[in-house]
């Protein structure tokens, strides 16, 4: 009788394995046009495939168990000679071969092939590979400008833009604040909170990824708009090399290579290239170099380790932003109005170099813990010529170190993290006197400056599913940071002054999310969260002026974001996301430009808000087409905020309420739609809309960029070769951008009230009509 309910558990357990075993190859042979729609719906879809593969493991080490026992209760010459050989192996959850389904999709683990799910209750969205595998690949604005509440402008440079989320980044020019980036997993954000697109490639990226709204809980200092995560394509990926060749308007020409294969238990990709352009404003050539090396492999069943070096050299001219007049008579021409921002005269330019070389070790301790350590070495060498040369050096150390969990509060499921982060930068940097003899000659010494930043901190989060399909999610994070600076003011040669300012400035960011997620194909959401940022370097040491001074009264700032959004999928084809938001900030720090001295400085304004919605459709209505759109709107005040500024550039401080006008550099409506085709012989194309309402660029609100259209449209076309020794495929593309050769505010920068509005410098152009064209070819 025992033997017989021992057969009849096994022949049970046999049937529940190969139900679930067909279940799920039904589900793997889906075709992959039945399941369009946002990331987190399908997020939800590849967390449930890896709980079936959790519930497979578990039935076969049962059916194991009910074999063993019945095994041991046969006779001797009746048990099965290979037992022992037939034990199904254990699963340590890490890449373990055939254990759980691999999908090669934007929540793949950084360092291994292992599923990761994303933190509830946030608004996510990413790029598609179509982004930058379809097209010339110039800058990562042509990618990004297609996800909501995502807001590019050009910079002083060519793959140099000022991203916004939610009104966050545009109060700065030359660099990117209030936002956090990563490069597959390595922080490409400096210890006082700058980053700058000039590191990354477009053509080198298998994703980009953006979390929207503030996160200083999980990500600490500068996420006070989000974060935005860079992901290359790896070695499996490439497989091979790739060549990579396009030119176009302007004098552009981009070369690049990638060589990449995965052997085994090692995955290595190596990315340059370089890239050159006339520039289509006067006095805007450059020169671009980058290298990306990235280096993965499995140490042992349990351990993965992930090596990044990323290098950017850049030799760029700048233009002058130019007035109002000056635009509308030629928005080409260098700018300028005198000797203090005469471009030629000055010799603008930049020439700089950066250099980020990181490692990053994971640890599956168990089944459900998995521990992390990161730790990377970020360089910035500056050499810029404007009204003053100004030559610093950035070392930057960064490391962090957390456990993710995966447990059981009762009957509840419990996802639970922890880390602690710690970084130093120093700062040395000489300020000289511009001769403006046009070849950029340092004159007199003017200010010495050195520095350190120095920030440790930690995080929490528990994200509580306390009935089926809700989850309660709760996080804090701290900062403590202390920063230090000296000063040696120089007046015609002689010592003036040595001011210096040691401070600090203690940081916490909690956050609470609910989720609610009635079916996989639906996420609904609300989320409380803060963000916070410390003042930079050069916030410190520049005076009211917009030249080499001091400014040690300068604070953090803070945010504090409300939101409640939905991702839903009205359709098998039909997917959309709608975000309402509404943002507070302390102390927002609004960096103003000076247009008699041509210098940026910083102020605080006391309290600000952002009101506004996000929104996003994807509709894949037949096999090969796909229609997407992003629309961002935002409301952006000052409440309470008294200007500070110094008229001409000189003289006493100057200090005018600006409660109730509109903050300057914030779009107040930007639109995006795309209509794209893919045809199975390896034809596409597409064809782009983006609007752009207009937009204030000084506090006063009486002087700003005019609203545009812009079209563009797309021609592509992939030949798979017969496998050779040599050709694998070829991709041709051909561009054409500006259709209608609109004239058009491409940037603008927040500029100072010091001077009358005619003589505010306002504007950089946006491209004119533009055609360009490339290859890409695998070889080998």
């Amino acid at each position: 009788m025992m033997s017989r309910k021992i057969v009849q558990h096994g022949v049970a357990g046999m049937m529940l394995v190969c139900g679930w075993l067909v279940g799920s190859t039904w589900a793997q042979s889906e075709p992959s046009s039945s399941t369009p729609g946002t990331m987190e719906s399908e997020a939800v879809l590849r967390e449930r495939l890896q709980q079936n593969g959790n519930e497979r493991e578990q039935l076969l080490r049962q059916l194991e168990d009910l074999s063993r026992i019945r095994d041991e209760a046969l006779p001797a010459n009746e048990k099965p000679q290979r037992y022992q050989e037939a034990a199904v192996p254990q699963s340590d959850g890490v890449d373990a071969p055939e254990a759980v389904p691999v999908y090669d999709l934007a929540d793949i683990s950084i360092v291994s092939k292992r599923v990761q799910k994303h933190p509830e209750g946030l608004a996510f969205s990413a790029t598609p590979r179509t982004e930058t595998d379809s097209q010339p690949t110039r800058t990562m604005k042509e990618a990004m400008e297609s996800l909501p509440g995502v807001i590019l402008r050009s910079a002083n440079g060519p793959r140099d833009f000022g991203v916004s989320i939610r009104g966050s980044g545009v109060k700065t020019t030359g660099v990117v604040r209030d936002l956090k980036f990563y490069e597959d997993g390595i922080g490409q954000t400096q210890s006082d909170g700058f980053s700058r697109l000039d590191m990354h490639d477009p053509w080198f990226m298998q994703s980009v990824e953006v979390t929207r709204g503030a996160a200083s809980s999980l990500y600490d200092n500068a996420a006070l708009g989000g974060m935005i995560h860079f992901k290359t394509r790896r070695g499996g990926d490439i497989n091979g090399l790739e060549t990579f060749l396009s030119g176009g308007s302007y004098g552009y020409q981009k070369y690049g290579v990638a060589v990449g294969r995965e052997y085994g238990d090692v995955d290595i990709a190596v990315f340059a290239s370089q890239v050159a352009e006339d520039g289509y404003l006067r006095h805007s050539d450059y020169n671009t170099q980058t290298v990306n090396l990235n280096f993965r492999f499995k140490l042992g069943d349990k351990d993965n380790f992930y090596v990044k070096a990323v290098t950017n050299a850049l030799n760029a001219n700048v233009p002058t932003r130019l007035t109002l007049a000056q635009f509308n008579a030629d928005s080409r021409q260098a700018g300028g109005t005198g000797f203090g921002n005469d471009p030629l005269r000055l010799a603008q330019r930049r020439l700089d170099r950066r250099t980020v070389i990181g490692g990053l070790y994971e640890r599956q301790l168990d089944a459900n813990t998995v521990f992390t350590l990161e730790a990377d070495y970020d360089v910035r060498d500056i050499n810029q010529t404007f009204t003053q040369i100004n030559d610093a050096f950035y070392p930057n150390f960064k490391g962090y170190a957390d456990l993710r969990h995966d447990g059981r509060l009762g009957d509840m499921p419990l996802k639970s993290y922890v880390g602690f982060f710690a970084n130093n930068m120093e700062q040395e940097s000489q300020t000289f006197e511009n001769l403006g003899d046009f070849r950029g000659t340092r004159g007199t010494l003017v200010q010495n400056s050195r520095g350190t930043i120095r920030n440790i901190g930690g995080r929490v989060r528990e994200e509580l599913e306390f009935i089926p399909k809700w989850t309660l999610a709760a996080g804090v994070g701290f900062q403590q940071s202390q920063i230090s600076v000296q000063t040696i003011n120089y007046t015609a040669g002689a010592l003036a002054s040595t001011p210096g300012a040691d401070r600090t400035f203690y940081n916490w960011a909690p956050e609470v999310s609910l989720s609610w997620r009635p079916t996989e194909s639906q996420r609904h959401w609300v989320r409380a969260s803060t963000g916070y940022s410390v003042p930079g370097f050069a916030n410190l040491t520049t005076g009211l002026d917009g030249l080499a001074g001091t400014n040690f009264s300068i604070k953090p700032q803070k945010n504090y974001n409300f939101e409640i959004g939905t991702d839903t999928k009205l359709h098998s084809t039909f997917g959309v996301q709608l975000v309402g938001f509404w943002v507070l900030v302390k102390d927002e720090i609004i960096t103003q430009v000076n247009s008699t001295t041509a210098g940026a400085f910083a102020i605080n304004a006391d309290s600000s808000q952002y009101r506004g919605i996000e929104a996003s459709y994807d509709w894949r209505p037949s096999p090969g087409w796909r229609f997407s759109g992003a629309y961002t709107h935002i409301d952006a005040q000052y409440i309470n905020f008294a200007d500070q500024f110094r008229v001409n550039g000189a003289g006493p401080i100057t200090q005018i309420l600006r409660d109730g006008k509109q903050v300057p550099n914030v779009a107040r409506d930007v639109l995006n739609f795309k209509e794209e085709y893919e045809h199975p012989s390896g034809w596409g194309g597409w064809f782009e809309t983006t609007y752009w309402n207009s937009y204030f660029l000084n506090n006063n609100n009486t002087v700003g960029a005019p609203a545009y259209w812009l079209l563009n449209a797309n021609l592509h076309k992939t030949i798979e070769l017969k496998p050779t020794s040599w050709f694998r495929f070829a991709k041709f593309y051909l561009q054409l951008d500006n259709i209608a050769d609109k004239r058009y505010v491409g940037s603008g920068g927040v500029i100072a009230d010091s001077t009358p509005d005619a003589n505010k410098t306002l504007f950089f152009a946006g491209y004119g009509r533009a055609i360009y064209g490339g290859v890409t070819l695998g070889l080998f």
